[in-house]
């Protein structure tokens, strides 16, 4: 069993939002704010009964605009709601009676899943409309009055004790009161058998009364004894997860979030909802967090949010969920060999060109570390005013970025050298002519074979003072000779750049070769 798909109404983040979870592993993206947490949220709500089963103040969960909507125009009518639905797969048979039925949006087709729905209750319609006819304060959403229903698909009542996925969601971005109670009463409900559980518990109480015979004599104080309170013997209520004999509350948060999702794992869950677990984690956790998702979640479903570039790439790009502007992109048609590609890699700055909407790929570290001055002295703009993103992407890979480009559909830009090679120049230009979202601009002279010959060919007045190499010497790996100057910026690339981009002499003055500037002026477009 899994979530096939969910659907969010009215519910913070969220108007009117869909998603589509793959059977397995499922890692949500997205800025701050974009609603991934929300999402988790929505599902806890709808399978766990979570939130809105007691008499809290629900109005701050309400979607915004919906909200504004109805202080604009306020009326029954207009009354906000939530509406959650979980649509399960069909590849099992279900209990049909229970969750099978046309009670969902997707009518006239039989489906398994649970609809919660948060709304005005009816049975009060006659007594609000009267306060409303009497000048009701509508600068508030009247809660009060509402109703919080959980239904199966088939139109039966639904509570979580029929759920049909043991599940357990962690949540490493903040510590909460009572989450370590929670989280080891889920534990120990989804790993030990029912019998057993019953077993343990009667045992637990046995013992208990023993104790209250055996010492029943200290415990009389006149005409009272001292006796244990009942709702403190349940054995779940009790129960604290260690490692070691230390609990694990006890343990440093990394230590602590890398136990809570070995243990996750390890039990016999359908669901496993992971937030941000890469939290307080160290380079070398966060690898053995990933290797032991990889290794041990078997048949069960994986719904994560990160914000970690190394979470998204070594699960595999093809399972991320790009959460944006209210909607989500599935990554899923990302090439294989590109996908590949980054599982094999570290690559740290993946998120970032995901979630940028224009992007500048780099060589190396020179144009990395001179191209935003340049641009500063040849457009009089800055890149981070364009809403630019500049990344090093390194010679060999950016046609794994094109393919990754195609997909999320960003604007970018890669700025390459020729080599020296004119067939790479014309398979450029044949390139730049299949794409509308993408350039590949390069010097159209073999000549200038990379980007320090094309930087120094357009600023050899500016940069005739940046060495004092004996004239003659030659590049380290061009047997020609040619300019001292020049000479010293192939052999000390990153030293030259630093330089430039520092000293008086050359920062403010220095100008962006022209095909740059014309894939940045073409960028800016965009």
């Amino acid at each position: 069993m899994y979530i096939e798909q969910l659907k969010i109404k009215g519910f913070k983040k969220f108007k009117d939002f869909t998603i589509s979870f793959n059977k397995h592993i499922n890692v949500l993206i997205g800025e701050n704010e974009a609603g991934k947490s929300t999402i988790l949220e929505a599902i806890d709500i709808a399978l766990n009964q979570k939130i809105f089963n007691s008499t809290n103040n629900s109005e701050k969960y309400f979607n915004n605009d919906i909200v504004h909507q109805y202080k604009t125009n306020p009326s029954i009518d207009t009354l906000p709601r939530i509406e959650i639905e979980l649509l399960f797969n069909d590849e099992n048979e279900l209990n049909s009676e229970y969750f099978n039925g046309l009670h969902s949006s997707f009518t006239p087709i039989l489906k398994n899943g649970i609809t919660f729905t948060y709304k005005f209750d009816e049975s009060y319609r006659e007594l609000l409309e009267s306060m409303y006819d009497g000048g009701y304060d509508e600068s508030f959403v009247p809660t009060d009055y509402y109703i919080a229903e959980w239904v199966t698909f088939a139109g039966r009542k639904y509570i979580n004790k029929k759920s049909p996925l043991k599940n357990v969601l962690i949540d490493n971005s903040i510590r909460k009161n009572n989450l370590f109670d929670s989280y080891s009463k889920r534990i120990f409900n989804n790993n030990i058998k029912v019998r057993d559980r019953q077993h343990l518990s009667y045992q637990f109480r046995k013992n208990i009364q023993n104790f209250i015979t055996e010492n029943n004599e200290q415990l009389n104080i006149k005409e009272y004894n001292f006796g244990i309170d009942e709702d403190k013997t349940v054995l779940e209520n009790l129960l604290d997860l260690k490692s070691d004999g230390v609990s694990i509350q006890n343990k440093g948060k990394g230590k602590e979030n890398l136990i809570k999702t070995e243990i996750a794992l390890e039990v016999e869950c359908d669901l496993i909802l992971l937030e941000e677990p890469e939290n307080h984690l160290s380079y070398i956790n966060t690898r053995k967090l990933i290797k032991d998702i990889q290794t041990m979640c078997g048949n069960a479903q994986m719904i994560i949010t990160t914000h970690n570039p190394l979470i998204v790439s070594r699960l595999d790009l093809r399972n991320t969920i790009w959460i944006s502007k209210g909607t989500c992109h599935s990554l899923e048609k990302v090439q294989e060999d590109a996908a590949d590609y980054f599982m094999k890699t570290d690559n740290m700055q993946l998120l970032n060109f995901i979630l940028a909407q224009k992007v500048i790929l780099v060589e190396g570290n020179s144009e990395f570390i001179l191209l935003p001055q340049l641009v500063k002295n040849s457009l009089s703009y800055t890149l981070e005013g364009k809403n630019i993103e500049i990344l090093s992407g390194g010679g060999i890979t950016y046609k794994h970025y094109i393919e990754l480009s195609k997909v999320v559909n960003n604007s970018l830009l890669v700025i390459t050298d020729n080599d020296g090679d004119q067939d790479t120049v014309d398979s450029i230009g044949q390139l730049n002519k299949k794409y509308t979202n993408i350039q590949v601009k390069c010097s159209d002279s073999v000549i200038e074979f990379t980007f320090e010959v094309c930087l120094f060919n357009k600023n050899a007045s500016e940069l005739n003072t940046i060495s004092d190499i004996k004239p003659g010497t030659k590049a380290e790996y061009r047997e020609v000779a040619t300019d001292k100057n020049l000479a010293y910026m192939l052999k000390n690339k990153t030293e030259a750049a630093l330089r430039i981009s520092e000293e008086d002499n050359y920062k403010e003055i220095v100008l962006l070769p022209e095909y740059i500037q014309e894939g940045i002026e073409w960028l800016v477009l965009q």
